[in-house]
Formats: C-alpha cells, structure tokens, sequence
C-alpha cells in the first residue's frame, strides 16, 4: 500500500454508497458499510481479494486507473487559453472560491425511472418542457427561433443487425454510396493558414489535398498523379507553387492547372486529357473546410440545413481558436464509437462520477432535423430519475440560470461585453451535436469537436479525434492552430492531459466500444437495438445510413 494515503483517490459510489479508495499500483479497495465487505481489485475490474467479489468497472478505472496530473484535471471549458483563464472568474463567484468546503456528494440507491407521458410521447419522469425554459428565460428576445424548434424522431425501437459493424461488405459498400457522396469535415481553415499551405484528408482508401489558394478560398484534389498514379504528395505541406510528381516530374499548380509534362514530346495529344487535377467540391463554414468528392453534390448548405445553419450563427466557430487536437486509433468499427456520443443514456452505467453532482442526464433532449441532430439541448443537470431525485421546476430553474449566470462570466473572460447578446438558454447549453454521418460540433460554449473515420480500409478500426475550439476575442489575432497529437491505440487517453477532464471520460467511453465490437461478433441473436427516443438520432442515423446504403430495413 503507498505510504501515503491523502495523494491517491477516494470516494463513495453514487448509488451504492461504497468507498473506493485507490492503493496505488492500479489497486482499489472497495469497501461497503452497508454490508460489512470490502475487496481489492485492479482498476480492469479483477478481483484479488476480499468477500466483496464485483465492482462497478468504471468506477475502479477512475479510482484506480491511468488519472491527470492535478493541476491539468480541469473541465474542459473551463481550461486557460493563453492568457484568457476564465477560472479567475468562477473563483470569485460567490460560494465557488477555492477555499470554501466541496459540494456534497448526492448518493443514493437505484430506482427504475417510470417515465411518464408528455404532448411528444414518453419521457423521463425528471422531463420538462422546453417551453418552461423558454418562457423563464431572461432574456426572451434575444432567443434564435432555432432554439424554440422541437424535432423528435419518430418511430419505436429499431433491430440493427450486427454483421453491419464489422463485415468488409459494409465498408465497401460505404466507400461507394457514403464516403464518395456526403459532405466531410477535411480540416480547419487555421491548419492550413497560408496560400499553397496543404493538409492530406484520408478516408477509407481515398486521399486528397486540400490546399488554400488564396485568402479565402480552398481546393481538393485527390493525391494521385494524372500519368501513372503516383501520390502527389507524402505529407502536409506549406506555401506550395505546386504539386510536382516524384515519380516522373509530371505537376500543375494549386490550382490544379497543369504546369509540366516531362518529355512532353513522348505523350502527343495527351496534353488535353491532363490539362486539369480532378477536384472534389468544398465549402467553408464555422471556419471549417468540408470536402464532397461527388461533382453532383448539392451545397453544404442545402446539405446541413436550415437548422443547423441558424444554430450556430451567433455562436462565432469561424473566430475560435484551436487548442488541442488529439487523435487516436481505436479497435472497433468507426460506426460504435461514435454512437457512443450520440446518446446520454449510458452515463449512469458508464460515467458514475458525474452522478455525485446529481444528474444522471435521463432528461436529456433529442431532435432530429434531416442531416443535422442536436442532443442535450436546454437542460439541466440535477435530477437523477433512475435514483430517484427529480427536481422541481423551481429548483430546474435556479439551476438553469446559475448555469447561464456561471457561463456569462467565464466567457466575458474571454470574449467580453459580446456575452451580453445572449439569452440564458444560449449562455447554458452544452448541446452535444451530429452532421451525418460523422462530424460533432458541440453547441454554445463546450469547444467539443468530434470526428470519426474508417481506419484505411479495415472495418474492425477507427479513427477518432476530439478538438477543443476556444472562444476568442475578436480584436485579437489567434495564435497558431494546435496540431494533430495522434496516441499509440494502447495509450490511455489521460495522456493528452490538454483536454482536460474530458480525457478522463473518454478512457471511460473508449473502455466499452472495443469490448462492443468483439461482442458483437459473438452476440446472438445477431442484432442490437436502439430505442424509440434516448437512442433515437442513433436510429435516425442507421435510416439514413440504409437508404445510402441501398439496404433492407435493419440489413
């Protein structure tokens, strides 16, 4: 045991009331008061001794296992950006200083949440409308009408099968009719800052440039030479004249134009057929690059909707500064981890830290409108309906406007007197969001950007990256975007401790997604099932994904 105990880990389990105590060594003892037992395990969940024989998995990983240095173990919105540190200003909120005593923990047994009905079907008994928000909201005229919009998907659950999630016949089939026809996410505009300046964009087994060539404008072409195929280009690259084939000297201009064809006098009358780099089509929004490699695309606007489009308008994305970017290489199809994110209704299994403010995120709001989901929008986090706690809408709402009142004055840190344009819905929403088929920008203030790709052409890896956009001034230039940090596929995600506490739940999400995989292999019958509303955008998702796809219902 280490020899001292006040440096590791301690506390109780929030439905149990358990003590987990770390030991050192990736060791935890659990002790249960109620029972009289107690056990020690490692932090995967073995057990090695005592007569108290199981414990909550994650829990003994975030007791015991990898962990943040302390200073690092921050909530991500709350992290400093340079000289910007918006904990100065929640330290100095009353009841919030560093030296008054810590929140108490919420700990009680599990009850099943009976649910109840509402005007848009069954919800969670901790549900409220969100016309109670917003007619409770202080600042009314300042709301986007998007905000006002409810869209849950209809329909009830929905069987999936599971051979979807790792038989190669899927893969080829979403490199054909998905990966060659939807709008992606390639880039930010600030990774690539100047003209000629040039990132690779991969996704299955295609590779394209996409280059700047010009101050606001942008180009994809894919990475393969007109003469015999060869890569144009083996890494990112800055301020390019051109692209100019190693293989035999054969390169045209940004702009796709071409420049040269060596011993052109060898290739007469092909001149014409090489005269322009195939491109793919790309827009620009919220200071993103999408590319499109189908020429008959319609616009990204068309695309992502109305309501997405709207949604984000005040929210500035174009001005924010990038200052983490990590990726890593996960073992499991790139469909299960991002399904991980698009439902709350694993957090009370999943994350039962988070239980200890309160919340378990039952009441959590889905909507769907066409490629766009939004998830979590106008909530508030304190009831617990599988615990039984449910707030009234008295207390909902005082924590609706301490969630706005807290955001208001952390932001006005980093963004000034702006944060005044907000009503309160906006200054408090963490809405966690989707663009089919792959692509995450959180709502309001969160910084959260998600991406998730096939990993090459094998369907039993993928590609997950987590970028954190920081509000930032608008009279000041942004300093340099953060690069891509890629960790090894056995590496904790606590490694890139500059995304904060939310590196601590993803080693949590990341913890079952392989274990999903390899289940499914095995599961019989061989399908999963999504349900009617908490994993509704899932289904909305495997709708759209099918009709892509040309497949059955559930094929």
């Amino acid at each position: 045991m280490a020899d001292d105990m006040s440096t590791l880990r301690r506390e109780p389990h929030p439905i149990s009331g358990a003590i987990y105590q770390e030991l050192g060594d990736g060791r935890v003892r659990v002790d249960d008061p109620a029972k009289g037992t107690w056990g020690i395990f490692t932090s995967d969940g073995k057990w090695i001794e005592g007569d108290l024989t199981s414990a909550d998995y994650h829990y003994l990983r975030y007791i015991g296992g990898p962990t943040l240095p302390a200073e690092k173990d921050i909530f991500w919105t709350m992290l400093p950006v340079g000289d910007l540190n918006p904990m100065s200003a929640f330290a100095m909120m009353p009841g919030r200083g560093g030296g008054d005593a810590q929140r108490p923990k919420v700990i009680a047994p599990y009850v099943p949440d009976p649910g109840k009905e509402t005007p848009e079907g069954v919800r969670s008994s901790a549900h409220l409308p969100l016309e109670f928000f917003l007619e409770n909201d202080r600042f009314k005229d300042r709301i986007p009408e998007v905000y006002k919009k409810s869209a849950p998907y209809p329909g009830g659950p929905k069987k999936v099968a599971v051979a979807r999630f790792f038989e190669p016949k899927y893969h080829d089939l979403e490199m054909q009719h998905l990966w060659s026809k939807v709008w992606q996410m390639a880039c930010r505009e600030d990774d690539i800052p100047e003209v000629g300046d040039h990132i690779l964009y991969n996704i299955g087994q295609l590779e394209y440039i996409v280059v700047r060539t010009a101050k606001d404008a942008f180009k994809a072409f894919p990475n393969a030479c007109l003469h015999r195929g060869r890569r144009l280009c083996n890494h990112e690259g800055k301020k390019a004249a051109l692209f100019r084939c190693p293989y035999h000297g054969w390169s045209w201009d940004i702009q796709g134009a071409l420049k040269e064809i060596t011993c052109e006098w060898d290739f007469p009358g092909v001149r014409e057929d090489v005269a322009r780099l195939p491109e793919a089509k790309v827009a620009n929004w919220g200071g993103f690059v999408f590319i499109n490699p189908d020429p008959e695309a319609i616009s990204f606007e068309e695309y992502a909707g109305p309501a997405m489009i709207e949604h984000y308008a005040k929210l500035g994305l174009e001005r924010r500064y990038k200052q983490a970017h990590v990726g890593k290489v996960i073992r499991a199809n790139w469909k299960l981890i991002m399904e991980a994110f698009l439902e709350a209704y694993h957090s009370i299994a999943t994350h039962p830290q988070l239980l200890l403010a309160g919340g378990d995120l039952a009441e959590t709001r889905y909507d769907v409108f066409g490629n766009w989901s939004r998830l979590g929008h106008v909530n508030t986090n304190g009831s617990s309906a599988q615990r039984g706690i449910i707030m009234s809408e008295e207390q909902a709402l005082a924590s609706f406007r301490m969630a706005a009142d807290v955001n208001r004055e952390m932001m006005r840190v980093m963004i000034g007197d702006e944060v005044d344009d907000f009503s309160d819905t906006e200054m408090g929403e963490q809405s966690f969001n989707s663009l089919f088929p792959n692509f995450s920008p959180w709502g309001g203030w969160a910084r959260i950007v998600y991406r998730f790709r096939p990993h090459g052409n094998n369907p039993d890896e993928s590609l997950m990256e987590a970028i954190l956009l920081a509000p930032w001034p608008k009279d000041r230039p942004k300093p340099p975007a953060a690069k891509l940090r890629m960790l090894e596929p056995d590496d904790p995600w606590v490694v890139a401790d500059e995304l904060g506490t939310l590196a601590r739940i993803f080693d949590q999400d990341c913890g079952n997604v392989p274990d999903v995989h390899k289940g499914l292999k095995t599961k019989q019958p061989p399908y999963v099932i999504y349900s009617a509303y908490q994993e509704s955008i899932i289904r909305a998702f495997h709708d759209r994904y099918e009709r892509m796809l040309g497949l059955a219902e559930g094929e």
